[in-house]
């Protein structure tokens, strides 16, 4: 199906050829100020007012046997002719060493609570094939052995999430103890000798004497729906007895994650955290998972598209996206009722655009499909919805690495791409474990065109009141700080998610001045833009223009439909 262009359609091309022509203003001497009253709109910077620092970790990502995700994404075989490390895709490896990946969760998703990790280890001739939770045959050559050689190519840490619906606490109490139990003999606590603890005997007999020291574990996954379709109260108590007295190798306690809410479900945090503390051993409870998943608009196509898209579909998937903000800070409200003084973070388990089918790459790829130039839109006003709230937000997974969903990464045999989201998580990479500051974006609303059309259910879609999709920021982002050998770098990221409007913007922050500043710019000729294995580098950065700044101010140019990351050296 083709869409006809809107009316707005026939005026883009040129605009946005002016745009990428001069993609920034900077207007000097002593005339600034009084210029700058000409600005579309205003950003301030307080460094002076932090936040939080950055986790590294709200950058991190998923994967699940699902689709085409683990079997031919991640894992080619060893015997492949495919380039890889052990049977781990090399180009995978490449990309996620490429975006700094800090975690990788695994095995799920709704895979988790059907799978029994004992299936995924020892010899890969001996192992069973299941019937996994998506209706696949799944053969188990990838396990944890594999998951943890994939993380150690990578260089990040591994996020286990464990089975609570179809096994019982023992097999977590032992899935602990495989993973992290200590080589050699373990003292013991009364006059016999010294052993060596039998689960590492047999980690050590499958390929891995070093323990894997995992620190983070998801308790279950969704479990107020696939995971189990547990009320919060019996998900507590479950919760409790799974992580009761669990083993520990180290001085620092194991961060237990517990399953939080779908979407903005609010009663289902207060609820959970009511019944946990009721109880007075919550052992390590460290973070509370929250799912949302932004569906693709219902004007023209059941679940939305991901290709044939038209602008009231593009400021309407955006619009709701931006949601995202609104399920941080009403969890975080929720939690404080009865976690008071805040020791428990949010950890935004999945979150991206889900569409329906039409774009995947393959019928057996279930869940797959492309990625354009709104996903990286919803990437960068994301991104910066976590970066805002660095003080609650701890942990957050894309969903999905690689041929799932929002994904960084497409591949299908020896094909391989990136995607746009890709690239805004390498502009962004400055501000993990930066300073989070406050920041002021000043610009006209835009109004979404479908604030009163039905949300479509499923995906994990928001399901709240249609107020809270009325109107999309027009300029948004976040700042942060960071200490270099050259002074005080500010980088400050921005989403203009205009259609057609190149927004013109004074840069200023508040007790200091700009030095010099620099930017990457991503930005395409149109939003239906995207990669694929024929053009892979159809939508790519580039070296931003930014004229120096006067008066300690910049004045730049955002170009319609953009993310930019500048960075700002402070006099």
């Amino acid at each position: 199906m083709t869409l006809k262009p809107s009316p707005t359609s026939s005026r883009r091309s040129f605009l946005k050829a002016s745009t990428l022509a001069a993609s920034a203003i900077a207007l000097r001497g002593s005339n600034i100020l009084a210029q700058a009253t000409q600005a579309d709109a205003h950003i301030e910077i307080m460094p002076g007012e932090p936040i939080a620092t950055i986790s590294p970790e709200i950058y991190s990502h998923f994967i699940e046997h699902l689709g085409g995700v683990i079997y031919d994404g991640v894992w080619v075989g060893e015997n492949s002719k495919i380039p890889n490390q052990r049977g781990v895709r090399t180009a995978f490896i490449d990309a996620m060493r490429a975006v700094r990946a800090p975690l990788l969760r695994w095995p799920g998703g709704c895979f988790a609570d059907s799978y029994d990790w004992r299936d995924g280890i020892g010899p890969a001739s001996k192992r069973p094939a299941r019937t996994a939770f998506w209706g696949q045959q799944d053969t188990n050559q990838y396990g944890l052995h594999e998951f943890m050689r994939t993380c150690r190519a990578i260089g990040c840490k591994p996020y286990l999430a464990s089975n609570l619906r179809t096994l019982p606490a023992r097999d977590f109490y032992q899935q602990i103890e495989y993973c992290n139990a200590p080589a050699g003999n373990v003292p013991s606590n009364s006059a016999a000798p010294a052993v060596p603890n039998s689960f590492a005997t047999e980690r050590a007999a499958n390929g891995d004497v070093t323990p894997f020291n995992v620190d983070i574990w998801g308790v279950g996954n969704e479990s107020w729906g696939c995971g189990g379709n547990l009320t919060p109260e019996e998900y507590a108590a479950e919760y409790r007895r799974f992580t009761a007295w669990t083993p520990s190798y180290t001085r620092e306690p194991l961060r237990f994650v517990a399953v939080g809410p779908n979407g903005d479900d609010v009663d289902w945090t207060t609820r959970l955290f009511k019944a946990l503390h009721a109880n007075p051993e919550r052992r390590h409870l460290w973070g509370l998972s929250v799912h949302y998943y932004t569906s693709g608009s219902p004007s023209k196509f059941a679940a939305g598209d991901a290709l044939q898209f038209n602008d009231a579909d593009f400021y309407d998937l955006l619009t709701r996206g931006s949601i995202m903000e609104r399920v941080v800070t009403d969890h975080w409200g929720a939690m404080a009722d009865t976690d008071k003084e805040h020791r428990v973070k949010l950890v935004v388990d999945e979150w991206g655009a889900w569409y329906g089918k039409g774009t995947e790459l393959a019928p057996e790829y279930n869940l797959s499909q492309q990625s354009t130039m709104r996903d990286a839109l919803l990437t960068g006003i994301t991104l910066d919805i976590f970066q805002r709230h660095a003080d609650k937000v701890a942990v957050a997974n894309v969903a999905q690495s690689i041929n799932c969903i929002h994904s960084l990464m497409l591949a299908q045999g020896d094909k391989f791409t990136v995607t746009p989201t890709f690239h805004v998580f390498k502009m962004y990479l400055p501000h993990q474990g930066a300073q989070a500051v406050r920041a002021e974006f000043k610009a006209p609303d835009i109004a979404n065109p479908l604030a009163n059309a039905p949300i479509p259910v499923g995906g994990n879609s928001y399901r709240g009141s249609l107020e809270a999709v009325k109107t999309l920021a027009g300029l948004s982002g976040s700042a942060s700080v960071a200490t270099t050998g050259n002074g005080k770098v500010l980088t400050l990221s921005v989403v203009n998610p205009h259609l057609d409007k190149a927004l013109t913007t004074e840069v200023a922050v508040r007790g200091a001045t700009i030095a010099s500043a620099k930017g990457t710019v991503l930005v395409s000729k149109d939003v239906h833009d995207h990669n694929d294995f024929a053009h892979p580098d159809a939508v790519k950065p580039t070296i931003a223009t930014v004229a120096g700044p006067a008066g300690g101010r910049l004045l730049h140019t955002f170009p319609a439909a953009s993310v930019t990351t500048l960075e700002l050296t402070l006099a």
